[in-house]
C-alpha cells in the first residue's frame, strides 16, 4: 500500500481578541470626533462677528402725516394741514418754517400730507379748487397750507402767500 502523505497546511492564526477591536473602534471614534470639533471651532472663529449692541427702540406710530381725504377728521379743534407737492421747489423751505413754528410754545398742531401719494392722487389737478364745502370737490395744484377749525377749512394759503404766511407764523424773538 502506498502511503499517501498528508500535507499539513500551516494555517496562520491571527490572534485577534475582542479587546484590540474595541480599542481600534474607540480610537477611530476619538479621531473622527476631534476632526469634527476642529472644523467646528474653525467655523465659529471664521464666522464670529463682533456683535454691536444696538439699542432697542420701541416701535412708534407716526401721527403727523395724514391723507387729504381725512384732513377734516383729526381730533384737534384747531390745526394746520400742510400738503406738499414733491415737485415744488420751495418744499424744503416750507418744512423749515413749519419746524420752527412747531417749536413755539403756543403752536397749534401741524399735520402733513404728500400730494404725490397714490391715495391722494384724486385731489391733484392742474387747476386748484380750494373753496369747497365738500372735500370730494377739493382740487390742489401745488403745496398748500390749510388752517382747520372745528372740522371746517378756515383759511387756505398757497404760492407766495403760503411762503409769507409761514415766515410770519414761524418768527421767533431771535429772528425778528
Amino acid at each position: 500500500m502506498a502511503k499517501t502523505k498528508k500535507k499539513v497546511k500551516n494555517i496562520k492564526r491571527n490572534d485577534y481578541s475582542s479587546d484590540t477591536e474595541v480599542t481600534k473602534l474607540i480610537k477611530l471614534i476619538v479621531i473622527v470626533s476631534l476632526i469634527v470639533l476642529v472644523f467646528y471651532g474653525i467655523t465659529i472663529l471664521v464666522n464670529q462677528k463682533e456683535e454691536v449692541e444696538t439699542p432697542k427702540t420701541p416701535a412708534s406710530v407716526q401721527y403727523d402725516e395724514i391723507l387729504i381725504g381725512n384732513m377734516l377728521n383729526q381730533p384737534n379743534d384747531e390745526y394746520y394741514v400742510m400738503i406738499y407737492d414733491n415737485e415744488d421747489y420751495d418744499a424744503n423751505l416750507y418744512s423749515v418754517y413749519l419746524t420752527l413754528y412747531s417749536q413755539k410754545e403756543d403752536a397749534i398742531r401741524v399735520y402733513t400730507s404728500q400730494l404725490n401719494n397714490p391715495l391722494n392722487q384724486k385731489f391733484k389737478s392742474d387747476k386748484a379748487n380750494l373753496d369747497v364745502d365738500d372735500l370730494t370737490d377739493l382740487k390742489i395744484s401745488g403745496s398748500t397750507l390749510f388752517k382747520i377749525n372745528n372740522k371746517k377749512i378756515k383759511a387756505v394759503y398757497e404760492g407766495e402767500e403760503l411762503e409769507d404766511y409761514l415766515a410770519e407764523i414761524s418768527k421767533t424773538e431771535e429772528t425778528e
